[in-house]
């Protein structure tokens, strides 16, 4: 057996061709789900040794492009940890962009909003905002059932059962009702393009959730052919688009009498949230 300090290094060397500048972030979170240990207790019994057979396990894994996410089972977005899997697009701090952005435009915390998440995965979006607004319910719909399982693990781990209903939907087809708030982060990749995402995002992510058609904007296009008749007078839409896609998004919003609110850039500075709002 060698020390926790050693074997963190090993690790970490191990981890750079794959993790690069975030290997030693990634030797740390493997260790400590490894040892069942929290990031400070690794400092404090640096020179005490451990067995090193669980972390190496983990590490190989990665080594062969698993995402950190998948591997622990779960992924920090907005104030929760989500459990995630291979059957949902893990969480990204870009898409917290989305919260943010709710919560400047609807500052009410306590408004009896009803919300709609399309193409839900894990719940991180509906959840989120959920617990940021107290009155409100939820609907997230998904095609994937698997997705559906895990986004209602999020939920009961979040104790917002109670509020979310989640359906098998092929978008807007299981919503019976009109909502004031959309949020929706669908697939946006153009197809030629998947090919060439980082190993991580490629084999390991649905493809389902990422594939957005030739140019990247089909699942906006039937969306916003399809919300209309389920939005509330001045109903506010969310959605996260990629990079150089939020004109676009815009057009498409205004061709079905959406008004753009905003584009909001992330933390890198790429437009990543297109604001519209409803107004018959």
């Amino acid at each position: 057996m060698h020390t926790i300090v050693h074997q963190l290094q090993n690790a970490r060397a191990a981890l750079a061709p794959v993790a690069g500048a975030n290997a030693a972030l990634e030797a740390r979170l493997l260790a400590a789900h490894a040892w069942g240990m929290s990031h400070e207790a690794l400092l404090l019994y640096g020179e005490h040794t451990r067995d090193g057979s669980a972390l190496d396990a983990l590490v190989a894994r990665r080594v062969e492009a698993e995402p950190v996410a998948q591997i622990l089972g779960k992924k920090d977005f907005w104030k929760h940890a989500f459990y995630v899997s291979r059957d949902v697009l893990t969480p990204r701090a870009d898409s917290e962009t989305m919260i943010e952005t709710l919560l400047r435009l609807r500052p009410e915390r306590a408004a009896s909003l009803r919300m709609l998440d399309l193409g839900t995965g894990s719940g991180c979006l509906i959840l989120s905002a959920l617990h940021e607004y107290t009155n409100a319910t939820g609907l997230g719909l998904d095609a994937s059932v698997a997705a559906l399982g895990i986004a209602a693990k999020n939920a009961a781990a979040l104790h917002l059962t109670a509020r979310v209903e989640l359906r098998a939907s092929d978008w807007c087809s299981a919503a019976t009702k009109c909502f004031d708030v959309v949020l929706s982060n669908p697939p946006y990749i153009p197809t030629t393009d998947i090919a060439g995402l980082d190993a991580d995002v490629r084999q390991y992510e649905p493809h389902a959730a990422l594939d957005g058609g030739a140019d990247g904007l089909e699942c906006y296009r039937i969306i916003l052919q399809q919300l209309p008749p389920h939005l509330n007078e001045g109903a506010l839409v969310l959605f996260e688009v990629g990079e150089s896609q939020a004109d676009d998004v815009a057009a498409l919003g205004a061709a079905q009498g959406l008004e753009l609110k905003e584009i909001v850039k992330d933390l890198a500075g790429i437009s990543r949230v297109v604001a519209l709002e409803y107004n018959r």
